[in-house]
């Protein structure tokens, strides 16, 4: 959109474009009634005028289509010191807005073409304006959680990386398609998981919308179960405290438990569809002699029974949330580089060894920061504020062995314990058999983004109309099944069994 059109339209521009809020840029915009041309070079390189404070445009460039995308308008900034922000603007939209949250530390802008496999979408070739962000710093300079001395970067990664990302993004939309978007959406999964917690509680009014997957809600004291960052944390730490599952006894108590519940759905599929029903005791594995792959000693015993329990601390208030029957030798290894680095941001050190993690002594230290100063997860209030006027998806592997799957369904619980009848607008969907965001046994990939715009826009619920299904490789389909509003979970009825259809949520 040139400089000489916003003039006549009265907006008193002058070169470069400037706006100092997302109100006036669409007050104006909508005042003139001007649009801009999708796949018009001109209108893509234009936006390199835009000037938002601390911000610089550093690339505006037109994207040709291909077989596997539409054209779009593809915008890169950055917001003083680090946050990089990448909006890609479709030929075809829609109407639609997509903030895809990050992963892990960030560091990185994520794949705005296809981010997240349990998503199952590309929201770019489905005419989502979409944007993401790197978090607020650059791996290169900050590798890991290397930023955790630098209080302003934390707070960055923790929610002001979230903010920023939307103010370039909404402009970059507003300019380019002449009006803002009709409908306003935020996914992730894992980070953004957590990304979308915070997006909820802190910028509610600014979605429609909302999936979360695996992601940490609440603060530890709203008493939530576990499903906090900071009992999140704590529950790492204790991982790496237990005596570790080698992958071989990970492995058998995998199989045995499977062997031991697999058939509770009415087909023998490897696939445990509900394990909440599945009372597995890996004391059955115990050795009766030395030790060996075959068998658990008892120390591993309790080892598998206590990552598998509520983390209590000494007056025994819950702290930490249970895993699932995911193979324990994964919860180790996956998660002390997280424990660590969540722990140094707490105590703002370099490093911290989540192995010298005292309950007691520290747990008060990592609320405290991790909650009030960061605000790591979005409050329980604040979600329940949104969820006034926006509808939720939650979703979580029930094999994840990074975070605890109850950690999921204990923050469902608080709101609708909490939340009245603003619960109707969330939901809760377990995927039996699926690791952390994707993979595992189990059917992994679903179309959750089509799902929560079939509820904003056409207010129609999920509930059981989802269906998720099992990839090879090659991108076949090798089984689909029921996606089951939680309680719920699927019973084979009749059919093929390698089909949705032929499965019956109860």
């Amino acid at each position: 959109m040139r400089t000489n059109q916003l003039e006549r339209a009265g907006c008193g521009v002058r070169h470069p474009i400037v706006f100092s809020t997302i109100a006036g840029l669409v007050a104006c915009l909508f005042t003139s009634n001007l649009v801009a041309g999708p796949g018009d070079l001109a209108s893509c390189t234009g936006l390199t005028s835009l000037h938002i404070p601390n911000t610089t445009i550093t690339l505006a460039t037109y994207v040709v289509p291909t077989s596997a995308l539409p054209g779009y308008c593809r915008v890169l900034a950055t917001v003083a010191p680090q946050t990089d922000v990448e909006v890609r603007l479709p030929d075809g939209w829609q109407g639609r807005y997509l903030h895809l949250g990050g992963g892990m530390f960030d560091g990185s802008i994520p794949d705005l073409n296809y981010s997240i496999k349990s998503l199952g979408v590309n929201p770019v070739f489905n005419g989502f304006a979409v944007v993401g962000s790197n978090g607020g710093h650059r791996s290169s300079s900050f590798p890991g959680a290397s930023f955790s001395t630098d209080k302003a970067l934390t707070l960055n990664y923790a929610r002001g990386a979230l903010e920023e990302s939307d103010l370039v993004g909404k402009v970059a939309v507003a300019t380019y398609y002449g009006t803002p978007a009709k409908y306003r959406y935020f996914a992730g999964c894992s980070n953004g998981g957590k990304n979308a917690s915070v997006a909820m509680a802190g910028l509610g009014d600014d979605y429609d919308g909302v999936v979360a997957g695996a992601g940490v809600y609440g603060h530890s004291d709203e008493g939530t179960g576990g499903s906090d960052m900071s009992g999140v944390v704590a529950a790492w730490a204790r991982n790496q405290q237990e005596v570790p599952i080698s992958a071989a006894k990970g492995a058998l108590v995998y199989a045995a438990q499977v062997a031991a519940c697999d058939t509770d759905d009415g087909i023998a599929d490897g696939i445990i569809a509900n394990p909440e029903a599945c009372h597995f005791n890996p004391a059955v594995l115990s050795c009766s002699g030395a030790s060996n792959d075959g068998c658990l000693t008892d120390a591993e015993i309790q080892s598998v029974n206590t990552i598998r329990s509520d983390l209590k601390d000494s007056s025994g208030r819950v702290i930490g949330a249970p895993y699932g029957l995911g193979n324990p030798a994964q919860a180790a290894p996956s998660t002390g580089v997280l424990a660590n680095g969540f722990l140094a941001m707490a105590f703002r050190v370099p490093t911290f060894n989540a192995k010298t993690f005292n309950l007691d002594r520290d747990f008060s230290r990592v609320k405290t920061i991790l909650d009030n100063v960061y605000g790591m997860s979005g409050s329980v209030d604040g979600i329940l504020r949104y969820l006034s006027h926006g509808k939720l998806i939650i979703y979580h592997g029930w094999d994840d062995m990074l975070g605890q799957p109850y950690g999921s369904t204990r923050f469902y619980e608080v709101i609708n314990d909490r939340g009245g009848k603003l619960a109707n607008n969330s939901r809760l969907y377990m995927f039996p058999g699926m690791g952390h965001c994707g993979g595992g046994v189990g059917a992994d990939s679903a179309d959750l983004i089509s799902g929560i715009v079939n509820w904003v826009e056409n207010g129609v619920n999920p509930d059981d109309s989802l269906v998720a299904s099992k990839f090879d490789s090659a991108g076949n389909v090798l089984f689909t099944r029921p996606l089951c509003a939680y309680p719920k979970s699927y019973q084979y009825h009749k059919g093929d069994p390698k089909e949705a259809q032929s499965y019956q949520c109860k």
